[in-house]
C-alpha cells in the first residue's frame, strides 16, 4: 500500500487500485496527507485500474475535442466585441468582462451579481506591459463546471489578445489625422483662420473638411506625471463606449479625439455620455478629460483643440474622474495657471496682520463673497446667509488688517489671493466668526 502510494505521488495520480485487504491506520493516513484517493478491489487491481483509466481517457478526450472546437470557433471572430459574445455564447450567456486594473473595459453577456462564481484567467502580450483579465461570471446556481469554464477561458485567450492588438493596430492608423493636428497646433506663427490657411492642402489630405463641426476632447493624468505607456490600448477600449468612429490619439501631454458635432445637443449628448459612461473608469485610473465648446460659427481645428487641452488642465485640481467643458469655464480658466503657493507666500507677506489673525478664515471667505458680488454688500450677505450689517463689520475688520479693499487697482489681486487661500479652508467658513463667539 505505502509502496503504491509512493509511486502514485512521484507521477501526481489522483488514485490507485488496490487488492482487497486490512490496511493498517498508517497506511490510510498517508493517502489522505497526499490527497490520493484509494480504491479497493475483490478483484484483479491491475484490471480495474486500467479499465478506471480507459473511462477516464475517454472522458478527458471529450473534453479537449470540446475546447479544440470552441477555440475554433472563436478564432473566427475578428473584432474584441465578437469574440467576447462568442466566449458568452459558449457559456449559455454568461458575463464575460475584459478588465485592466480592476477597470472594465468591455463586456459581453449578462451583468454580473454579486452571487455569480468569478473565474478569471490573465490576458498579456509578449514582451508587453498591458495586462488585461479575462474574467467569466456564472450563477452560482447554474450547472456549469468551473474548471471547464476556466478551460474555455485559456483557449480563449490567444483570440482575445489577438482581436485587440489588432484593433488596436487600425487605431493607431486610423488617429493618424488626429495626431496631426495636435502636432501642428505647436505652430507659434499660425491661430484661427491662418492655422487653416496655412496648413490647409495637409488638412484636406488628412481628410479634414472645411466648415464642418466639432468637438475636441482631451485626456490627461490627473496627477503631474508622465503616463504609463499601457493606458493608450485601454482608453482607446474604453473610448468605444462613447464614439465608435473618433479615433483616439495618443500625443505630448495625453490623448486626443475629435468628434463630430452638428449642434448644440449631439455636444450635450457627448459630455453626458463621456460622464456616465467613462468618470467612474477615468477616477479609477487616475485620468481626467476636458472638452471644447460647441460653437454655430465654426472655428479652426486648432482653436477646439486648445480649449480642450485648458479644459483638461483645469479639470486636474478637481481630481481623477473628473469632465470638464470649457463652456463652463470660459475666462474662470486662467485661474488654473496660478502658483498657489506663490500666491499664499504673497500673501503671507503683504499681508500679515490678516494672516495671523485668529478671525482670518472668516474675514477672508467675506472678503471673497463681496468680490464675487461685484462690491454688493446685500448680494454678499445673502449668499453667506448672513445679516448686512454683520458682513459689513466684517469687511470694516478686513480693512483695519490691511487688506486694500478700496484701492480699485488692487481688487483683482486681492481676489486671487482670497480665492486661493479659500481653497486651503475647511468646507464651511462662513456664518461662525470666532471673534464674535468670543464676545
Amino acid at each position: 500500500m505505502s509502496a503504491a502510494l509512493r509511486h502514485a505521488w512521484e507521477r501526481r495520480a489522483s488514485a490507485v487500485v488496490v487488492a482487497g485487504s486490512a490496511y493498517a491506520s498508517a497506511a490510510v493516513g498517508l493517502a489522505e496527507r497526499l490527497g490520493i484517493t484509494v480504491l479497493v478491489a475483490d478483484g484483479d487491481p491491475a484490471a480495474l485500474a486500467l479499465a478506471l483509466a480507459a473511462e477516464i481517457g475517454a472522458a478527458l478526450s471529450v473534453v479537449d475535442a470540446e475546447l479544440a472546437r470552441v477555440a475554433r470557433t472563436i478564432a473566427k471572430d475578428t473584432t474584441l466585441g465578437d469574440v467576447l459574445k462568442t466566449i458568452s455564447g459558449e457559456l449559455d450567456g454568461a458575463g464575460v468582462l475584459l478588465e485592466y486594473d480592476g477597470v472594465v473595459v468591455t463586456s459581453a453577456g449578462m451583468p454580473p451579481r454579486e452571487t455569480d462564481e468569478v473565474i478569471t484567467v490573465e490576458v498579456d502580450g509578449a514582451n508587453s506591459a498591458v495586462r488585461f483579465t479575462l474574467t467569466a461570471r456564472v450563477p452560482t446556481s447554474g450547472v456549469h463546471n468551473l474548471r471547464l469554464v476556466g478551460s474555455i477561458l485559456e483557449v480563449a485567450t490567444p483570440a482575445v489578445k489577438a482581436a485587440w492588438l489588432s484593433e488596436d493596430l487600425l487605431s493607431t492608423a486610423r488617429a493618424v489625422p488626429t495626431a496631426a493636428i495636435a502636432a501642428l497646433d505647436q505652430d507659434p506663427d499660425a491661430s484661427g483662420e491662418e492655422f487653416e490657411e496655412k496648413h490647409r492642402h495637409l488638412l484636406n489630405q488628412l481628410g479634414w473638411r472645411e466648415g464642418e463641426p466639432y468637438m475636441s476632447l482631451w485626456f490627461r493624468s490627473a496627477p503631474v506625471q508622465e503616463h504609463r505607456p499601457e493606458l493608450t490600448a485601454v482608453l482607446r477600449l474604453l473610448w468605444r463606449k462613447v464614439a465608435v468612429r473618433s479615433p483616439l490619439a495618443e500625443v505630448q501631454g495625453g490623448w486626443l479625439t475629435l468628434v463630430p458635432a452638428g449642434d448644440q445637443d449631439a455636444s450635450t449628448q457627448l459630455e453626458t455620455r463621456i460622464r456616465t459612461r467613462l468618470g467612474p473608469a477615468l477616477a479609477e485610473l487616475g485620468l481626467v478629460a476636458g472638452l471644447s465648446r460647441w460653437q454655430e460659427d465654426v472655428p479652426a481645428l486648432a482653436l477646439i483643440v486648445r480649449e480642450a487641452r485648458l479644459a483638461a488642465e483645469s479639470a486636474r485640481s478637481a481630481g481623477p474622474g473628473t469632465v470638464l467643458s470649457f463652456a463652463s469655464l470660459g475666462v474662470v480658466a486662467a485661474t488654473t495657471f496660478v502658483d498657489v503657493d506663490a500666491v499664499a507666500l504673497v500673501a503671507e507677506l503683504a499681508l500679515p496682520r490678516l494672516m495671523a489673525s485668529p478671525d482670518r478664515d472668516v474675514i477672508i471667505t467675506s472678503v471673497a463673497a463681496f468680490l464675487d458680488h461685484r462690491g454688493s454688500v446685500s448680494l454678499a450677505a445673502k449668499s453667506l446667509n448672513l445679516h448686512r450689517n454683520t458682513l459689513q463689520a466684517r469687511l470694516n475688520r478686513a480693512r483695519e488688517l490691511g487688506v486694500p479693499l478700496d484701492v480699485p487697482s488692487e481688487l483683482l489681486s486681492v481676489h486671487l489671493i482670497a480665492k486661493v487661500l479659500r481653497r486651503s479652508m475647511p468646507e464651511e467658513t462662513t456664518s461662525e466668526d470666532p471673534m464674535e463667539n468670543q464676545k
